[in-house]
């Protein structure tokens, strides 16, 4: 392969196999994607090396991937290709009414450069996420109720095409184009290299966790999700059943999240929490109100800083975590789940079996679901729940897969009754067969259209992406 056509006038870098460099830049953060081995990794500091990458790529037929902050939960942004990566694009700049964003920009850098120009953005709730994955899908998190989802507050992005063109999209410019980019999933249709958003206010936070015991997970799954339905858009909330980390740590439910109400207003709400479970958690803190950016880099970070906080192995201080091979079922719920339903759903969790097994809900809807669901590529204008399971197994073995892939299509099989569709930055591990349908609903054909219209010979691609 002639690489030097691509690294002659690169302000970024190349990393090819052989070098010291190339263990780490061929990282996603799941640790299952390490043995793909990526024709090559190009660090593009600037818009023209992603326009230097794309044209090397398509003169030279190198297959191509697309990653900004490596949390592919199916390995989309790797592959035996050239991984043309945007992390360093990861600017930040306020413009009057809006703040333009670049693709790599991550929710923990976002909250603490924002955080002292009195402005924020929708975010999700994991730090490294970046921008670009994140709008491209949609964008889901604790604010999702409040401000909709991340992709409603785009005002315009810049995008490289197929053809290594750069364009500018908007409602004025590009319409079809922009449309696609909220919600149609990422690695499709360009390569954004900048987004305009509308930011929100960095309004003070409280946070709070309950902890539960796990013999009141069926009540309290149904309790908590009617609670969120009737809770105000203000507050952000989340339910996970934990699995036991030993004698000293039995297994759980945690319910944790943010308000922009303050306490006295939250207190009460958490007091409604407890009547509809008809009892008290175990354990329940909260905090503040502090200011928005600290209160998030908390509940994302915990103690760590804002240069600890990121994947382990990107910089020297790095300390944040990778996950180990995780099977998943996700799925999106309109509606809460009836009492019969949140026991099928804990039964299929099987508190019987000391693995790491999760059963994780995040509470959307909210204004996010005033938008009607063709006016963008995010369909989803009815979810009222994210809802999955996840089984983590940090030292897989061939004999423990079967057990653990009979357990994932058993929890699938559990969510199908209350599914109303699947979130594209969220997907299953084992495809779903109508996995188009599933992720894009009725906004599917206009998706297709897109892509007919920008990338007809599908330049960009990965195993789940919009065919033309």
């Amino acid at each position: 392969m002639a690489w030097a056509a691509l690294t002659d006038g690169l302000s970024g870098d190349l990393v090819l196999p052989g070098d010291e460099r190339y263990p780490q830049a061929r990282e996603l953060q799941q640790v299952e994607f390490d043995a793909i081995e990526p024709l090559a990794v190009v660090y593009c500091a600037t818009v023209a090396d992603v326009q230097r990458a794309v044209r090397f790529a398509a003169e030279h037929d190198v297959p191509v991937r697309l990653r900004s902050g490596g949390h592919s939960h199916n390995g989309w942004s790797t592959g035996e290709a050239l991984i043309i990566d945007v992390s360093r694009l990861d600017h930040v700049r306020l413009t009057g009414a809006t703040v333009h964003l670049g693709p790599g920009l991550r929710s923990v850098d976002a909250l603490d450069r924002l955080g002292p120009l009195g402005r924020q953005i929708v975010t999700g709730t994991f730090p490294t996420v970046a921008a670009g994955g994140f709008l491209a899908g949609g964008g889901l998190g604790w604010q999702t109720r409040r401000f909709g989802v991340g992709s409603d507050r785009l005002v315009s992005a810049k995008v490289v095409l197929a053809d290594g063109r750069l364009v500018s999209c908007s409602e004025d410019e590009e319409p079809d184009l922009f449309w696609a980019l909220r919600g149609g999933g990422g690695g499709t249709f360009g390569v954004v290299v900048d987004y305009e958003v509308r930011p929100i206010a960095a309004p003070a936070l409280v946070r709070y966790e309950t902890v539960w015991p796990l013999a009141r997970a069926p009540e309290l799954l149904a309790a908590w999700q009617d609670w969120c339905v009737e809770a105000p858009d203000t507050l952000g909330s989340s339910l996970v059943v934990l699995p036991s980390f030993g004698p000293d740590k039995p297994a759980s439910i945690r319910i944790w999240g943010v308000s922009l109400d303050g306490a006295d207003r939250l207190g009460r709400e958490l007091a409604q929490l407890a009547e509809r479970a008809a009892g008290a958690p175990a354990e329940a803190r909260v905090t503040g109100p502090e200011p928005y950016s600290e209160a998030m880099h908390r509940s994302l970070c915990g103690e760590l800083s804002p240069a600890e906080c990121h994947r382990t192995g990107t910089s020297p201080v790095a300390r944040g975590h990778r996950h180990p091979l995780t099977l998943r079922s996700y799925r999106l719920t309109d509606r809460a789940m009836t009492a019969a339903e949140a026991s099928a759903a804990v039964e299929a969790w099987d508190p019987s079996l000391d693995q790491e097994r999760y059963l994780l809900l995040i509470a959307v809807g909210g204004r996010a679901n005033d938008i009607d669901p063709a006016a963008t590529g995010y369909v989803h204008r009815t979810a009222r729940f994210l809802v999955g399971y996840q089984y983590a197994l940090r030292n897989p073995s061939p004999e423990a897969m079967p057990a653990a892939w009979a357990w994932t299509d058993r929890t699938a099989a559990t969510l199908e009754p209350v599914a109303c569709g699947s979130y594209v930055n969220f997907p299953s591990t084992r495809p779903e067969p109508d996995w188009p349908a599933r992720f894009f609903g009725t906004n599917l054909p206009r998706l297709r259209a897109v892509k007919r219209a920008v990338d007809p010979g599908n330049f960009f691609r990965h195993e789940q992406s919009i065919a033309p």
